[in-house]
C-alpha cells in the first residue's frame, strides 16, 4: 500500500488512553496514536472477551491503516491525516496475544500487541469482528491472475477495463507468506486501500472481486516486520507494481 502512514513525530507523544465508556456499546476505549516514527502504544493488557473501542489518532500527514494481522480478525481501519477513526473489537475468549498492525505501506510500521492474561473472561458472547475481503459475489467482468514471489507482484495483465475485476493470486514462495493488496492512487500521490486478499501461506492461493473504476492502481504485499514470521517490509523490498483500469 505504498507510502501509507506509519509516522509518528518526534516531538507527538503517543499515548494509549483508556476511557471507561458506561457498560456495553463499545467498550473500553484504547487509543492508539500515530506519528512520523510509528505508533504507541506497542502493547497494552487487556482481558479475555473483553470489549473495546480502538481509536486510531492519525498526527501525520498521510494516510494510516490499522489492522487484524497473525492470525487477529480485524478489519482494516484507514485513517486520513490528521483525523481520528475507531473500530470495535472483542477480544477472543482465549489467553493470547493478538497482534494489530499500525502502518503506512513503505513507511514506519508498528505491531500494537492486545496481550489477554489469564484473567477471568468478561462474559462477551462475542468473538471478535470477522475480518472483511472487500469483494462481492457479483460475475467477474475480467479475472486477473497475480503471481507473487520474494520480492515481485506479477499480474497476468497490467491494464483491463472498469468493472468487477476478479484477482486471483498465488504465493509461489517456498517459505514466506504474502499477500495482495490493490491500492488506487489519487491526485496527491496518496492510496485508498480498495481490497486485499491476506496472509496466503507458501503455496497457496486467494482470489478477490473488486468494483474498480477507471485510475491507476497498484498491486502490492504490505507484509512489514514482525507480521507473519517476516523480518523485512515486503513494500520497500519492492513488491509492488503499477496496474491501470481503463
Amino acid at each position: 500500500m505504498l507510502k501509507y502512514l506509519l509516522a509518528l513525530s518526534a516531538l507527538a507523544v503517543a499515548l494509549l488512553t483508556f476511557a471507561c465508556s458506561g457498560s456495553g456499546e463499545g467498550g473500553r476505549e484504547l487509543l492508539i496514536t500515530q506519528t512520523d516514527d510509528g505508533c504507541t502504544p506497542e502493547s497494552v493488557d487487556v482481558e479475555r472477551g473483553e470489549k473495546l473501542k480502538l481509536t486510531g489518532k492519525n498526527e501525520t500527514g498521510d494516510i494510516y491503516e490499522l489492522e487484524g494481522t497473525n492470525g487477529t480478525q480485524l478489519e482494516e481501519l484507514i485513517i486520513p491525516e490528521g483525523r481520528t477513526r475507531s473500530i470495535g473489537y472483542t477480544v477472543p475468549d482465549e489467553e493470547s496475544t493478538y497482534d494489530v498492525k499500525c502502518y503506512q505501506p513503505g513507511g514506519a510500521s508498528t505491531i500494537v500487541k492486545l496481550v489477554a492474561g489469564a484473567g477471568t473472561a468478561s462474559g462477551s458472547e462475542d468473538d471478535g469482528d470477522v475480518e472483511s475481503a472487500g469483494g462481492n459475489d457479483d460475475p467477474a467482468d475480467t479475472t486477473v491472475s497475480v503471481e507473487l514471489t520474494e520480492y515481485t507482484v506479477a499480474p497476468s495483465e497490467t491494464s483491463v477495463a472498469a468493472g468487477n475485476i476478479q484477482f486471483d493470486a498465488e504465493n509461489l514462495s517456498a517459505a514466506q507468506v504474502h499477500e495482495l493488496a490493490v491500492l488506487k492512487v489519487q491526485a496527491d500521490g496518496g492510496f485508498d486501500v480498495m481490497g486485499e486478499i491476506e496472509d496466503i501461506p507458501a503455496g497457496a492461493s486467494g482470489s478477490i472481486r473488486l468494483q474498480l473504476e477507471a485510475g491507476t492502481y497498484e498491486l502490492s504485499c504490505l507484509i512489514v516486520p514482525g507480521e507473519a514470521g517476516s523480518t523485512a517490509d515486503h513494500y520497500e523490498e519492492g513488491m509492488h507494481t503499477e496496474f491501470t483500469v481503463e
